[in-house]
């Protein structure tokens, strides 16, 4: 995003998060990456055949039950004035991230926002073959960092269809932190070159499916 600040609103003020938390969303080429995932059961019995669509289409491509981390690099365009002019919402953009180690896709996905009853909501599209996935988010405080969460106003998980939108039974939630203020650990233990940690849950029909972390490190000379 542009900045942080225009999340600002009554019980959210961007001034007090802290900055590796701020730079992250503001900066976020800088930062390289490690992403795993838990996957909880009953989900985790399936999540092994999912892995292996995800692979090939390069998309939602999370590690598999027992997989290695992935290391990933980031890519951020702003969309093509073209492009732009057809979506309502405010400054999309493409985040394009891929695995270090196989050049494969991860994650891609165009992040953007819009403003409803005086309030900045965070909105994210991942494109899918024939279809879209699109979440709505709110920011709020966790610590000295940030969460952001389906329960809001609108909040949720849609699946955009030729036939239209729906609504799908999931919801999810992101604690996002400075490495000294979180208890989550690194995907090799040392948290000595980590700046940001963050996890992500997922959750279907109430229930648990995945967990992902993510450990951030901030390139200073980027």
């Amino acid at each position: 995003m542009e900045s942080l600040g225009d999340y600002a609103r009554p019980g959210f003020d961007p001034d007090v998060v802290h900055p590796d938390v701020r730079a992250l969303y503001e900066e976020t080429d800088t930062f390289e990456m490690t992403v795993d995932a838990t996957w909880r059961f009953p989900y985790s019995l399936g999540a092994g055949v999912a892995s292996r669509w995800t692979s090939r289409i390069e998309q939602l491509n999370l590690p598999g039950p027992g997989g290695d981390s992935k290391r990933v690099s980031s890519e951020l365009f702003s969309l093509a004035e073209s492009a732009a002019s057809t979506d309502p919402r405010d400054e999309p953009r493409l985040w394009i991230r891929t695995d270090d180690d196989t050049g494969e896709g991860v994650f891609i996905a165009i992040y953007a926002s819009y403003v409803e009853d005086d309030e900045r909501f965070v909105n994210i599209t991942v494109p899918l073959p024939s279809t879209n996935l699109a979440t709505v988010l709110r920011i709020e405080h966790h610590g000295e960092g940030v969460a952001l969460t389906t329960n809001c106003p609108s909040g949720g998980l849609y699946l955009h269809t030729s036939a239209g939108a729906f609504r799908l039974p999931a919801s999810q939630h992101f604690r996002v932190s400075p490495t000294q203020d979180s208890e989550a650990p690194t995907h090799d233990g040392d948290r000595s070159e980590v700046d940001v940690l963050a996890d992500q849950r997922i959750y279907v029909f109430g229930l648990p499916l995945v967990t992902v972390q993510y450990s951030a490190t901030r390139n200073r000379n980027a």
